[in-house]
């Protein structure tokens, strides 16, 4: 301890001034009191703030602060307003060593900006360590009494840790830090020997005490990061404000929904966050990820000040910024946010994802009619009984269908559109020739009419002219119904040239495609003969028109060409019937197709679902059809690749 040439301060001079005047008895009462003065001053504790040191110095000289600091040569107003030639001065007139004085200061915090400070060599915002409340421990405060010489205002020390508000305890004793005084008033608050004075026989007599606790991960994670800067979680390198206020603000988020939370014990809130942020980022998503899932309302719902805080006060904070990003992926994860809306200060780029709602709204389609192509598309479940807002599903994978979806006709649009009779659009639709967008029976609008464009301006390509009146040919529909040829087989034998299809010229699209009586009648005879002929082929064989139809490929030729370009296993058979040679595919030849190769027709049979909704699957993972150097062979794909896109 050093020792102080000054034995009197502003007050004491000003007594011993008056007692000069007076008469001799006075002056030697007055100079016997001034013997009990002390003859130095005492050094800063550790973590004492600049204002603890200025009031304990006052209290030592048996003065108050505003003196102590006029004795200075400074005022207390500016102590309070953090003047560098008030802390000069305090450096000086206390001859503090080398590095004392910015000790004090890192636990007092200095002003840096409007409303930020630095304290213990991080950036605060002022109000995380500047509040009307001041905290303390009542047992150091009884403790400081008991181990130094002088009055208890001179030797209770005030902490720079207790005055942050995410601090909880003190780790000295497990004690929690209580309300001392408060005072909206700086100068009042801040004449700490004050108002200990005031409270000094309480703390003395135990009436702050209250139950230990056991200090937390996060008590003594932030009162080691606080002393030395130590910290081995994912929060290192991270700035401690803005890492101790996400604790926070997590674990109101997690606890929000505690029965109780007002009984919760004294920083509940920062050990939860804490719990669950010192594992690490992926931690901190899997358990935002639970509380957006489990939650039907909007995110400052499903986060409460989380969400707000992030997208309101600190929005801008850099520091916040890694736990802004963590909560906008999230979001974007489980709202349906569009693209160009602002969240948690970026915009959205991209849709990720619908709700019934919003892509009733992009559409202006009703959510209960998008509903049913959703779920036969698979992109939400048919059980699922959330409200519309929350009945999510990607918007990126199932853009296609929502935009289509508008375009979709009934079907008196789509007969006008392919030029077809009522009679005729049911029956090709009913043999699969046709095959509606969806087969929903509550969907009104189910027909892409691209398709049926497409199906008959494939047939009208191989059609000829015929005669508008021409006796000799009939319509495919009166064709089925006067033979019983099916359709299907009539498509089937017009590819195979076995079957010539007519075009009459007055009559527009579908109803106008004819094809010849006499060559439908021997289609028929020959299918009466098959039925009466004793089958040859081998057990489990096929013939590769047959097996064609089978896994939904119309055009007959782009499978024979799979087997003549040798990707496929045939053999070739002269058919008993025709006499013509003809490939049969045995059950070794077929199994060999199913291993490597798949169509929509098949996929549909394996999965359950439309040949539609494979379709779509297949194109947004950008699996095509089997085409080595070029060549066109259907639709065909690699099962491997199929394989990758269900994943």
């Amino acid at each position: 301890m050093r020792w102080g040439l000054r034995l009197v301060s502003t007050s004491n001079r000003k007594i011993q001034n008056a007692a000069r005047q007076a008469s001799p008895d006075v002056t030697e009462h007055t100079t016997r009191n001034l013997t009990h003065l002390p003859v130095s001053n005492p050094p800063p504790a550790p973590r004492e703030t600049v204002f603890s040191y200025l009031s304990r110095l006052a209290a030592t000289w048996d003065t108050d602060v505003s003196e102590v600091a006029n004795d200075m040569g400074t005022s207390f107003k500016r102590f309070l307003e953090q003047g560098p030639e008030a802390f000069e001065a305090l450096a000086t007139w206390a001859d503090l060593e080398s590095g004392q004085l910015e000790e004090m200061l890192s636990w007092t915090g200095v002003r840096t900006g409007n409303v930020r400070m630095t304290f213990r060599s991080e950036v605060f915002v002022s109000r995380a360590l500047r509040n009307p409340v001041m905290r303390g421990c009542p047992v150091c405060l009884r403790e400081d009494t008991m181990q130094k010489d002088g009055s208890s205002s001179a030797t209770m020390v005030m902490r720079g840790d207790w005055q942050m508000r995410e601090a909880n305890i003190c780790l000295q004793h497990n004690h929690p830090l209580v309300k001392l005084w408060s005072s909206d008033r700086p100068r009042e608050r801040y004449d700490i020997a004050a108002r200990l004075f005031e409270i000094k026989d309480s703390i003395l007599a135990g009436k702050y005490d209250l139950t230990v606790v056991e200090p937390t991960p996060y008590d003594i994670w932030l009162d080691g990061r606080l002393q030395d800067g130590r910290d081995e979680t994912w929060f290192s390198g991270h700035p401690l404000f803005a890492a101790t206020t996400f604790c926070r603000l997590l674990g109101q988020a997690i606890l929000q929904d505690e029965d109780d939370e007002a009984g919760l014990p004294p920083g509940a809130h920062n050990a939860t966050g804490f719990e669950i942020a010192k594992l690490g980022e992926h931690a901190v998503r899997e358990t935002l990820a639970k509380i957006g899932g489990n939650c039907d309302g909007e995110p400052y719902k499903a986060y409460g000040l989380l969400f707000l805080r992030l997208n309101d006060e600190y929005v801008e904070d850099e520091g916040f910024a890694p736990y802004r990003k963590l909560l906008r992926d999230i979001v974007l994860d489980h709202w349906p946010f569009a693209a160009g809306k602002k969240l948690l200060g970026e915009v959205v780029e991209e849709r990720r994802l619908h709700s019934l709602t919003t892509a009733s709204q992009e559409t202006g389609i009703g959510h209960g009619a998008i509903a049913h192509f959703l779920v036969e598309a698979g992109a939400i479940p048919l059980d699922d009984d959330r409200p519309p807002r929350r009945r999510l599903f990607d918007a990126r994978k199932y853009a296609g269908l929502l935009s289509e979806i508008p375009t979709l006709v009934g079907p008196i649009a789509m007969r006008e559109a392919i030029g077809a009779t009522k009679k005729e659009l049911e029956a090709f639709e009913k043999e699969g020739l046709l095959i509606p967008r969806t087969k929903v029976a509550k969907v009104k609008n189910p027909w892409r009419i691209s398709d049926g464009v497409d199906f008959v301006a494939g047939l009208c390509e191989r059609a000829k002219p015929v005669e508008d009146h021409d006796p000799d040919w009939e319509t495919l529909l009166l064709a089925r119904k006067r033979t019983r040829v099916s359709l299907r087989d009539q498509i089937d034998a017009i590819h195979d040239n076995q079957l010539t299809l007519g075009k009459r010229a007055a009559v527009r699209g579908l109803h106008g495609l004819v094809v010849k009586k006499s060559e439908i009648d021997r289609l028929h005879a020959a299918q009466l003969q098959d039925e009466n002929v004793v089958k040859t082929e081998p057990r489990g064989a096929m013939s590769a028109a047959e097996f064609g139809r089978d896994i939904g490929l119309r055009n007959h030729g782009n499978f024979i060409s799979l087997i003549e370009a040798g990707h496929t296993p045939a053999f070739r058979e002269t058919n008993p019937k025709t006499g013509r040679q003809q490939y049969q595919l045995s059950a070794e030849d077929i199994a060999s197709f199913y291993g490597r190769f798949v169509t929509l027709t098949t996929l549909s049979r394996e999965t359950g679902q439309h040949r539609n909704t494979l379709r779509r699957l297949l194109e947004a993972s950008d699996v095509g059809p089997f085409a080595p150097g070029g060549q066109d062979f259907g639709q065909v794909f690699l099962r491997a690749e199929a394989v990758r896109a269900f994943r």
